[in-house]
């Protein structure tokens, strides 16, 4: 073998060991690192496709959370696995669109640290209030709040939360000032406004079997669509109030920056079918959110986009974490 052939397939033998290893994926369990507690949104969808890609990959999916710091250790944790599909973070978006302009420095970056796989579902937030103030529609409330300022009180779960970045964004949208209670979580929130403790928010859809109960009232999604499950509820585009909708959220999947291609589109294909079943559509709907999937491609752009987008909002709000 002369010398030119030798540095050619010693160039490459690295691809070809990716190729192999791509083709032999996987070979042995996966986990999926959630950036939430149990029993959210993000870990109960995490949960249901991931059994799903189980049956569909023939190997173990184990679903582990590493709640804590808006996301920013389970993002940390999967930054710095090895890159070979065998860890994979399930988080909101905010954890990679608004924590890089909400806190003094990362232990990852937003961009450069993952791979994008999947878009698994999108989140519409819910205008939701107590019935104790006697409003039944959004132009009521707001006619509440303009004749009392700085009197009635939302809850959020954070500073920083996406729930707050959706308050603040409505409330300078609309011209008026409320205040701002921040809680650790959503849990205790949606309890203190149950118990009238707080007037209203904006909820993911926690607060959605006290909706239907009418322990609280929805007035309005913030969209861009009505919510498959409270499809009476106008978004509030339809009353004339634009803009709200750029902090609606998302939930995906992302793996460790540097997983080959061919991992991360099989990967992506397993998902989409099963994004597609009824099964999963119906229990995504149940959690109040939206169906939906996207390719690596299409996850990677709304992620860039995003971080556009948002920066300005969360600038006007003056929110910091540390």
């Amino acid at each position: 073998m002369n010398r030119r052939s030798l540095l050619g397939l010693l160039a490459s033998t690295p691809l070809l060991a990716r190729r192999a290893n791509a083709q032999a994926y996987p070979s042995k369990p996966i986990h999926i690192v959630v950036s939430v507690t149990a029993g959210g949104s993000i870990d109960t969808i995490a949960r249901s496709y991931g059994e799903a890609l189980s049956q569909a990959l023939g190997q173990s999916v184990v679903v582990e959370n590493k709640p804590g710091a808006n996301g920013n250790i389970a993002a940390a944790a999967v930054a710095r696995a090895a890159p070979d599909g065998y860890t994979l973070l399930a988080t909101g978006g905010s954890t990679l669109n608004l924590n890089p302009f909400l806190y003094a420095s990362l232990p990852f970056d937003p961009v450069k640290s993952f791979t994008p796989v999947c878009l698994t579902a999108r989140t519409n937030f819910i205008l939701v209030v107590h019935p104790k103030l006697g409003v039944d529609t959004v132009e009521a409330f707001i006619a509440l709040a303009k004749a009392k300022p700085k009197t009635l009180n939302y809850g959020s779960a954070g500073s920083g939360s996406l729930i707050q970045i959706a308050s603040e964004l409505f409330n300078t949208t609309v011209g008026i000032e409320t205040n701002h209670v921040p809680y650790k979580g959503l849990a205790p929130a949606v309890n203190d406004l149950l118990s009238g403790q707080i007037d209203y928010m904006f909820d993911s859809a926690t607060t959605m079997s006290h909706i239907q109960s009418g322990r609280l009232k929805a007035l309005a999604v913030i969209g861009p669509n009505r919510l498959p499950a409270l499809p009476e509820i106008k978004t509030l585009a339809e009353y004339g109030i634009q803009g709200v909708d750029a902090a609606s959220g998302w939930h995906a999947l992302f793996a460790p920056a540097g997983t080959p291609p061919e991992i991360v589109n099989k990967l992506s294909a397993a998902l989409q079918p099963i994004l597609a079943s009824e099964a999963i559509k119906a229990r995504i709907v149940s959690l109040g959110a939206e169906p939906a999937s996207s390719t690596p491609e299409q996850l990677g752009k709304m992620l860039a986009n995003d971080l556009v987008r948002l920066e300005p909002i969360v600038k006007r709000t003056g929110a910091k974490l540390e």
